[in-house]
């Protein structure tokens, strides 16, 4: 531990990227610096380093006061101008959603089988910390995307280009609109259904993107989960199929519990049928069962 002067302002860093960058901040500035001193096998070691050799150039006059607010600054120039977030808007629930989870499954992951290649690799570079709390509105998931940016180890070319590739990614997810479409406004039996739908698919299931006990998250929940999907074959049979079973139970229940029958019947019949439907305002099979209901109580008044 080292003694800190009173009114010095203490460095933090976030990365390995943030210390490097005031290590030789103070080597370039300050000559008197020792550069075997800034040295760490962690962040939380450089940094604890980097603060006691700046204590001590302070103490010695060879360093002002402010210096390490002088530090922050000159790194905050480094990092990646706000514009280049501009797309990812706070209030567009269903980008939010996605960015968040797709960001917090592959910092998180532990699985290196695709670490070295292409936009995995980037990925990995990450700040994670950020993901490691479930958040539950838009501004708080926004701000965990930024930080993921600005507390990673990619510099600003790098954050760049990988903003670029999931922006890339985003405009084709969000031209699919097979599920937003479909899911219903305030219906929140359809969300429930179609959430309890994905839970129970056993053959090649979709991870949800996260669970909830409210209904008023599953479509959300049930929008992230497909949006989520990186194989389109299977994205697209995934919600062809729930949305058939969806008809079939809107069937069934509209039915309320009736099955089809067909009857053979005289072209003459079936013109008198019509006009005993029209003339009492039913449908031809009210009509037909109006007709077997009256029939058999007239034969059977006790029944």
């Amino acid at each position: 531990m080292f003694r800190s002067n009173v009114d010095v302002e203490i460095l933090e860093a976030n990365s390995d990227r943030e210390c490097t960058f005031y290590a030789d901040y103070l080597v370039q500035q300050i000559r008197s610096t020792a550069t075997k001193n800034l040295q760490g096998r962690t962040v939380e070691e450089r940094i604890k380093n980097i603060n006691a050799e700046l204590d001590l150039l302070i103490r010695k006059k060879k360093a002002p006061k402010n210096f390490a607010t002088q530090m922050t600054t000159a790194f905050a120039a480094t990092q990646l101008p706000h514009s280049y977030f501009r797309w990812i808007d706070k209030l567009d629930s269903r980008l939010c959603h996605w960015l968040w989870c797709y960001l917090k499954k592959h910092t998180l992951d532990k699985d290196q089988e695709n670490a070295d290649q292409g936009i995995h690799r980037s990925l990995k570079r990450l700040s994670s910390q950020p993901f490691l709390i479930e958040k539950d509105s838009n501004a708080d998931r926004h701000t965990d995307i930024l930080n993921a940016f600005y507390h990673s180890e990619l510099d600003a070319k790098q954050q760049q280009d990988l903003l670029d590739t999931l922006k890339s990614m985003w405009f084709e997810i969000e031209e699919d609109t097979s599920v937003t479409s479909w899911l219903e406004d305030n219906n929140l039996a359809q969300w429930q259904w179609a959430y309890s739908y994905l839970q129970n698919v056993k053959t090649r299931p979709l991870p949800l993107a996260w669970t909830s006990h409210k209904d008023s998250e599953k479509r959300d929940i049930v929008i992230a989960t497909i949006d989520l999907s990186n194989n389109q074959d299977r994205k697209a049979l995934l919600i062809d199929k729930m949305k058939k079973a969806w008809s079939q139970k809107k069937f069934r229940e509209k039915s309320n519990g009736k099955k089809p029958y067909s009857i053979s019947m005289t072209q003459n019949t079936k013109q008198k049928l019509n006009a005993l439907a029209e003339e009492n305002e039913l449908k031809i099979n009210e009509m037909v069962e109006q007709l077997i209901q009256n029939e058999y109580q007239r034969r059977n008044p006790s029944a």
